[in-house]
């Protein structure tokens, strides 16, 4: 979601409109969950999926009529019979498709969109209010904003005045619950809310930009982190080399971690050249409250290595939070192949829910 949103705002500020097609509403068997998103830009290419077969087929013949008469549009499917076989679904379902036009001539559009490309609160869960309304003007002023940490800075832009209250007494329970997406009715009863919770992009830090991290890097902005890679030798971390990595970092490994940036629970991956460096690494990293914590190597490595931090007062409990050796065990054996179990890896502890969320309120 973060990468759609990021070229949302590039459309923008490109002077384009572009399509957003979500699911607001899914009931039954469906492809894809309610908050799944499909964008379509003016030139009529796409990016993202809603599941595919009839369902995508319509939205996108849809499209064209959003662009021309500028008026978004609420879709419903009631997939039965030969229908299902035409999609992904199994069982047959309800989708409820909202299609937006994201307006170039918008202010609040280009204004959301701006500000939240550029959101660093990795992290932090924050939550989207979208106005969904059949027929609305994409000329309409208002229609999204976002809350997040008070200490933060608390929502954006202002919300309408009629919302504030009805979505201060629904809060609590949407939070202590945590559903994906809610679906309320509007103050005004003309139109619907729709609620959805999102915690941006968990960094993930390679240290050491060598043969395995080329790969790894690719992999891990496909599978939705941002990436920054360091390295002590200034032709390694580059962006010619890396060029799908959000940030390049030249440092040395024995001293100055403390100084860099490493955010809210950040997945810290070592891929050095060497032990000496990876010791470096974890006696700086291994106290600090991380999400994911990975070194690469032997058992006979990692064996010396742990021997070295129990030797320097680090506990077991400590040293039981390193995944080492690093990655899911799927023989690999290729640079290609190693990134890959590391990203597996990776996942599985994002959706283990290990990353903790800080708390937030409006």
């Amino acid at each position: 979601m973060d990468d759609l949103y990021r070229q949302i705002n590039q459309e923008l500020s490109q002077g384009r409109d572009s399509v957003l097609a979500t699911i607001v509403r899914q009931k039954g068997s469906a492809p894809r969950t309610a908050g799944t998103r499909f964008l379509i830009r003016s030139d009529a290419s796409f990016s993202g999926t809603i599941g595919g077969g009839k369902l995508e087929a319509e939205v996108l013949q849809a499209a064209p009529q959003v662009f021309s008469r500028r008026k978004n549009k609420l879709l419903f499917f009631r997939l039965r019979g030969e229908e299902v076989a035409q999609t992904e679904m199994i069982c047959g379902g309800e989708v409820d498709v909202f299609l937006e036009l994201i307006s170039a001539q918008n202010l609040h559009h280009r204004h959301f969109f701006n500000n939240l490309s550029s959101l660093s609160l990795p992290d932090y869960k924050i939550l989207f209010v979208t106005l969904i309304e059949d027929q609305g003007s994409a000329d309409r002023q208002g229609t999204h904003f976002f809350f997040y940490s008070e200490e933060e800075g608390g929502y954006f832009p202002n919300p309408p005045p009629a919302w504030i209250q009805p979505l201060r007494d629904r809060l609590a329970a949407f939070l202590t619950n945590d559903p994906p997406v809610q679906l309320l009715t509007d103050p005004s009863g003309k139109a619907k809310l729709f609620l959805e919770t999102w915690t941006p992009p968990a960094t993930v830090f390679l240290f050491g930009a060598g043969h395995v991290s080329r790969p790894l890097c690719r992999l891990a902005k496909m599978a939705g982190f941002r990436v920054v890679v360091i390295d002590d030798r200034e032709e390694f971390p580059t962006k010619a080399r890396f060029p799908e990595a959000d940030e390049w970092i030249v440092r040395s490994f024995d001293v100055g971690l403390n100084e860099l940036l490493l955010g809210p629970n950040p997945y810290i991956v070592i891929i050095t050249r060497g032990h000496l460096h990876d010791h470096q690494i974890l006696r700086q990293v291994l106290k600090k409250p991380l999400g994911y914590l990975g070194m690469i190597g032997s058992r006979r490595k990692t064996e010396i290595i742990f021997e070295a931090l129990r030797r320097e007062g680090f506990s077991e409990e400590e040293i039981k939070t390193i995944h080492a050796p690093i990655g899911l065990a799927i023989n690999a054996q290729t640079p290609e192949e190693i990134a890959i179990s590391i990203i597996a890896e990776l996942i599985q502890v994002r959706g283990e829910g290990q990353v903790k969320n800080k708390p937030w309120a409006v």
